[in-house]
């Protein structure tokens, strides 16, 4: 799904993120752990398919209408949280009471199905994560890249994400701060960390 080889990301002069092999196959959940700075967030962006600037190769056997990108600070739309929910369903030309239903499934998975009705300015920061991440999902992504998914959250809500992700089908590839690395989601699981902007295996 995900070939690697001899990735550089150099801006300025300076390497920002250098692969020398990784391969992600389907279903498969990779961390990716490392201090600010350090890479994650470009080589997430680079399988996202946006960064292009870089040398080496970087093959995504998926469309990019099959990966879903949960960005470091995701941004909301203005409304509910529901509204948020059904956002991609609905752009997606799905029904107003299935797009509904979906969301409200995956809202209930992720333990905020009583914050459907509350409006995204009322939210705490780890509330927003799962709302977002959500609307991520109702997608159904071959691909899902998170970006700092666990920021803000609390225990229980770090519990809900991950129990969800242990049951979701698509690969999944999560950037996370260093002092995150006990957090693991179960299943075919890899993990590299990031360190002077080299990705490299962990031991």
């Amino acid at each position: 799904m995900i070939a690697i080889n001899d990735l550089a990301v150099i801006k300025d002069g300076q390497t920002i993120c250098a692969v020398s092999r990784l391969v992600v196959a389907p279903g498969d959940h990779l961390g990716v752990r490392g201090c600010n700075g350090s890479g994650k967030t470009t080589l997430i962006r680079v399988i996202a398919g946006l960064e292009s600037d870089f040398s080496g190769r970087c093959d995504v056997n998926v469309p990019l209408c099959d990966r879903v990108l949960v960005h470091q600070t995701p941004y909301l739309f203005r409304g509910t949280v529901l509204d948020n929910a059904v956002y991609g369903l609905r752009a997606r030309g799905v029904d107003r009471p299935h797009s509904r239903n979906v969301a409200m499934r995956w809202l209930e998975k992720l333990g905020i199905a009583e914050l459907a009705l509350r409006r995204i300015d009322h939210l705490s920061g780890g509330e927003r994560r799962r709302t977002a991440l959500v609307r991520a999902l109702v997608l159904e992504p071959r691909l899902l890249l998170l970006d700092e998914p666990f920021a803000e959250m609390d225990a229980d809500g770090v519990a809900r994400v991950i129990a969800t992700l242990e049951q979701t089908k698509p690969a999944v590839v999560r950037g996370n701060a260093i002092h995150q690395e006990c957090i693991r989601v179960a299943g075919n699981v890899g993990e590299v960390a990031v360190a002077h902007a080299h990705l490299v295996p962990h031991r």
